[in-house]
């Protein structure tokens, strides 16, 4: 017997993970529709601009969408990280 497992195919993945993608797409247009409604204006914040540029990579047709969403939400690497947030090795930041 082969340990080895056979790749689900894309209509076994999309069967099994629609649920669950569907609540979190319900989820984000929950979000942005509050925002519509809300008073004031959030365009140019940097965290809308993220959200909005965050749904045009799931919208296009290029690939390695979980990989480049996460960059674009991620901080760009800081070898000085653990000096600039205060953070020392085994201890949580002061708060």
């Amino acid at each position: 017997m082969s340990n080895v497992t056979t790749p689900r195919t894309a209509d076994k993945i999309l069967l099994d993970e629609f649920l669950v993608a569907r609540s979190k797409i319900l989820e984000i247009a929950a979000t942005l529709d509050r925002l519509d409604l809300a008073p004031g204006d959030v365009g140019s914040m940097q965290q809308m601009q993220r959200l909005k540029a965050g749904i045009e990579i799931l919208h296009d047709s290029h690939g390695r969408k979980a990989e480049r969403v996460q960059l674009l939400m991620s901080r760009e690497y800081d070898p000085c990280w653990r000096t600039n947030l205060n953070v020392d090795a085994g201890r949580l930041p002061a708060s």
